[in-house]
């Protein structure tokens, strides 16, 4: 039974990104790692890579957050680095920064993320969509390729409660 359930969220998450990519005329690329059992382990960093075809415009980098109300935290802290792909020498344009997302609020505990419709619904309850924005109109230094990389850096080996970690490149407004 949980093969299949896996299955169905799959197919669902598959049908929605296909939803959301086609109505969006900024988004550049998008894209998703997804975390079996809902366990994001300290060593497994996602590895994004994508194509600048325009070097004078302006873009957001957003990295995404996908959590289940297990998520036994406030804040997430993500530690993420950007590079060039296409050279021999790989230039850094963002070395290791580290940032401290909130996910939830303080009082409440709340969940500050989207809620994914009913077909978005884990075993566990809702799944939320939390956009984290990493760079605000940010402008790529040549064409081609870059790689980012996120990880986690909280004091747990493995996250409890997240489900995947995406990002978005988009032309900025």
């Amino acid at each position: 039974m949980t093969k299949l359930n896996h299955l169905f969220q799959f197919v669902c998450s598959l049908f929605v990104a296909s939803l959301l990519f086609s109505c969006d005329a900024n988004r550049v690329n998008e894209e998703y790692v997804d975390y079996n059992q809902e366990i994001w382990p300290v060593d497994s960093i996602a590895s994004f890579q994508f194509d600048i075809e325009d070097k004078s415009q302006a873009y957001n980098l957003i990295a995404y957050v996908r959590n289940t109300e297990n998520y036994p935290f406030q804040n997430i802290y993500l530690k993420y680095q950007l590079t060039s792909a296409d050279s021999l020498a790989a230039d850094t344009l963002i070395a290791n920064k580290m940032s401290d997302f909130q996910l939830f609020e303080v009082k409440t505990g709340e969940p500050f993320g989207e809620v994914e419709n009913s077909l978005g619904n884990s075993s566990t309850g809702a799944v939320y969509n939390h956009p984290l924005l990493l760079k605000k109109k940010m402008k790529f230094p040549e064409e081609g390729s870059y790689q980012l990389n996120i990880s986690h850096y909280m004091r747990p080996d493995s996250l409890e409660g997240i489900m995947g970690i995406g990002y978005r490149i988009e032309i900025a407004e």
